[in-house]
């Protein structure tokens, strides 16, 4: 009975961390300017971390965030844009 317990248990542990796991993805898409043209080197960060990347050379970025995480995207001279991050998996600003 002991023995069907801890397999039991173990199963259990094993499915919750699981779980855990699985709620990060990969959220891309292209940071541009008000009239369509790529801004490379714009930063997109998760707010409240230190966890981020840059644009590559025609504005493209991917980055592993959680539902519900807010990004934060930066370049010099323009003001920042916050989007929070829902269930689709790319995000064009």
């Amino acid at each position: 009975m002991k023995t069907k317990f801890n397999v039991i248990l173990t199963l259990l542990l094993a499915l919750v961390v699981q779980i855990s796991f699985a709620q990060n993805k990969n959220v891309s898409g292209i940071v541009s300017d008000d009239n369509g043209l790529p801004l490379p080197g714009a930063t997109v960060i998760i707010q409240g971390t230190s966890t981020g990347v840059s644009t590559d050379f025609d504005g493209n970025y991917t980055i592993e965030v959680s539902e519900g995480d807010i990004l934060v995207f930066s370049y010099i001279g323009y003001s920042n844009q916050t989007q929070t991050v829902g269930a689709s998996n790319t995000i064009n600003v």
